[in-house]
């Protein structure tokens, strides 16, 4: 991969383009002039010089393509500020409501050589802190995954947080704080009589249980947070009460695993087991202290006391 022959100020329109097409948004003058904050007539102007250049297709008024080699170019611009972003996060430990920033002065400043450095030291991820995909090397623009927002998942389903569909360091700072981070696995519960039912004109809070924590989401929030539905929550769970951990169960007891609270390793192990959201589970042997025999899926499984507690249940009713 040579060195970029764009400028600074076309990289950002290439990658604003990227992010609307991934975001499934109509790429036009006003939504440009938005992401890049200019005025209209400055991205008309940018524009015309871009189609000169063969990077879009344009049409005055019209909707924006990009063009084979404008794809390509986005996703250069798109990989480099993800793999900066997830450096500056998971190796200088950044908070992921800053990196976004940092990124943006980064990526336009990046050598071949730098950034083949920093893929190779990333090599185990596939996504920026905020759950975006990093473009390969060379390739055009990733196909955006499956997805719906937070808001719009059915009361009494679970599923796995995808991505953050906005990377406002306000909205990041707020998502942090209710643990709504990418690869955590949420289940929204029905409106309560106090805040409503989801069909009221008013928009109540979402209840939503975030590992053994239940959080009042705004609907405006819950748009901007993509989820992938995992099985749907069967009737007769607890649905009000305050999830338990797996190491509070007595022996008999049998309930649905909710989320999975420990590291990468731990969670991979878990679901390695059998152990995943929605998966029926069953103590069969638990003194109180030291390790638990636990059944799943027709399996008896030993666990530490320390890993039973990092796996959160619901309770069968």
């Amino acid at each position: 991969m040579g060195e970029q022959p764009f400028s600074h100020q076309m990289e950002e329109y290439l990658e604003a383009m990227g992010r609307l097409e991934e975001r499934n948004e109509p790429v036009t003058t006003s939504a440009l002039a938005r992401e890049c904050k200019v005025s209209a007539p400055s991205a008309t102007q940018m524009l015309q010089k871009m189609s000169e250049l063969n990077l879009v297709d344009y049409t005055p008024r019209g909707r924006v393509t990009l063009t084979p080699a404008g794809r390509r170019g986005a996703a250069s611009v798109m990989r480099r500020h993800r793999l900066w972003e997830r450096f500056l996060h998971d190796v200088l430990g950044l908070r992921w409501d800053s990196v976004h920033e940092e990124a943006c002065r980064l990526e336009h400043a990046t050598s071949a050589h730098v950034e083949q450095q920093l893929a190779k030291r990333l090599a185990e991820y596939s996504t920026c802190p905020h759950g975006h995909p990093i473009p390969p090397a060379g390739a055009e623009l990733p196909q955006r995954e499956s997805g719906l927002p937070l808001s719009e998942l059915p009361a009494g389903r679970s599923a796995r947080v995808v991505w953050a569909r906005e990377e406002d360091g306000a909205l990041l700072r707020q998502l942090e704080e209710m643990g709504l981070r990418p690869g955590v696995t949420v289940l929204r519960e029905a409106a309560s009589p106090e805040t409503g039912s989801d069909s009221d004109s008013a928009a109540p809070s979402l209840r939503v249980r975030v590992g053994g924590s239940l959080r009042e989401v705004n609907p405006e929030i819950a748009r901007q947070v993509l989820v992938e539905p995992l099985e749907p929550v069967e009737p007769g769970e607890a649905q009000s009460g305050e999830g338990a951990n797996l190491a509070n169960l007595a022996a008999g007891e049998t309930a649905r695993v909710s989320t999975l609270l420990g590291g990468r390793s731990f969670v991979a192990r878990c679901l390695a087991l059998g152990f995943t959201p929605g998966a029926e589970v069953k103590v069969v042997h638990n003194c109180g202290s030291g390790p638990l025999i636990v059944e799943v899926r027709d399996v008896r499984v030993a666990l530490g006391r320390g890993e039973a507690q990092k796996i959160i249940v619901l309770r069968k009713g």
